[in-house]
């Protein structure tokens, strides 16, 4: 075997031991790895984190973790599954002007028009139709962007979606993608695993479309500053925001410094927050978010949270495929 092949066998041998819960023999198998790592092996098996393993490693670890119950272990792996964020940060080019501007834009209306992106060969999600309905109910404008509409707004020509796009990974593809359409158009992105609980207010009932805003994820993260971690599979933004300009710009780099990173790094909800943080944001009360429901759960049961959503309850969480 190679070397990489030889680290992934081994990964793979540990989690089938955590699997048939044989915690003991799974942990001396990881830690025989992180013993013996070297930096041939630690390019198969992704990224360093804060903990100074490979991620693929460190989330090994993490597995274990969950399936023995130690929280407290869990809590400290999952807080630190994050990559150095001046790895990150030191892509960013903000001059300013730019931070004046985005400042100055915290005052700026959003647009209200909802946008989603589907790409790839799988059916539309029901979701889709709904946000429809609810945006018709309530006075916004709606957008789904196909491949078509995406490219016809010059998306194809950037390096990194193409990339994305190219390896099939279209969460990758999607998530610069929602950079580029609002930085264009502005407005309230959504991915399609959201589902509206009501129809009879739009987001402007819930919180002030005015500058950027973006949900928090749960899980707090050690990004430097503080533990918050923002999500990007909701953004409210006015048009020409430059934060989503400076963002595309740091990509590549990104890329090219944390080779293997998973898309939640390098494009997704790391990149975003150690960079939307630098201004102010918007964050949703917690009640915003009114449930979560596992994947391919019935609509019998998505009807039923948006029923217990409460007055403050707007989004829940629910992918359909």
């Amino acid at each position: 075997m190679s070397i990489g092949q030889d680290e992934k066998a081994s990964l793979q041998a540990a989690k089938t031991l955590i699997a048939e819960r044989r915690f003991t023999a799974a942990r001396d198998a990881l830690n025989d790895m992180r013993s013996a790592l070297t930096p041939g092996s630690v390019a198969a098996l992704g990224p360093m984190t804060l903990l100074g393993m490979p991620r693929k490693l460190h989330s090994a670890f993490l597995k274990l973790a969950k399936a023995e119950g130690d929280a407290i272990a869990r809590i400290g792996l999952q807080y630190n599954l994050v990559p150095d964020p001046k790895r990150v940060t030191q892509h960013f080019c903000i001059q300013d002007a730019a931070f004046r501007t985005m400042t100055a834009m915290n005052a700026e209306p959003v647009p209200r028009r909802i946008h989603q992106i589907w790409i790839g060969s799988k059916p539309v999600p029901v979701s889709v139709e709904a946000w429809r309905r609810h945006a018709e109910a309530t006075g916004y404008d709606y957008r789904l962007w196909r491949e078509d509409d995406i490219r016809a707004i010059g998306v194809y020509d950037n390096a990194v979606f193409r990339a994305f796009l190219d390896d099939g990974d279209f969460p990758g593809a999607v998530d610069v993608a929602r950079y580029l359409i609002l930085a264009r158009e502005g407005g309230i992105y959504l991915d399609c695993d959201w589902y509206p609980a009501r129809d009879d207010a739009g987001f402007d009932a819930f919180m002030p479309l005015v500058g950027l805003s973006a949900l928090a994820e749960q899980t707090p993260r050690n990004l430097g500053g503080d533990s918050l971690l923002l999500t990007n599979s909701f953004i409210a933004a006015p048009p020409d925001h430059p934060l989503f300009g400076i963002l595309v710009d740091a990509l590549p780099g990104v890329m090219a410094e944390l080779p293997g990173a998973p898309a939640w790094w390098a494009t997704g909800p790391v990149i975003f927050t150690l960079l939307a943080r630098m201004v102010a944001v918007t964050v949703p009360d917690t009640g915003f978010v009114a449930a979560n429901l596992p994947q391919q759960a019935p609509m019998d049961a998505v009807l039923k949270a948006a029923d217990k959503s409460g007055p403050s309850g707007f989004l829940i969480g629910w992918k359909s495929w």
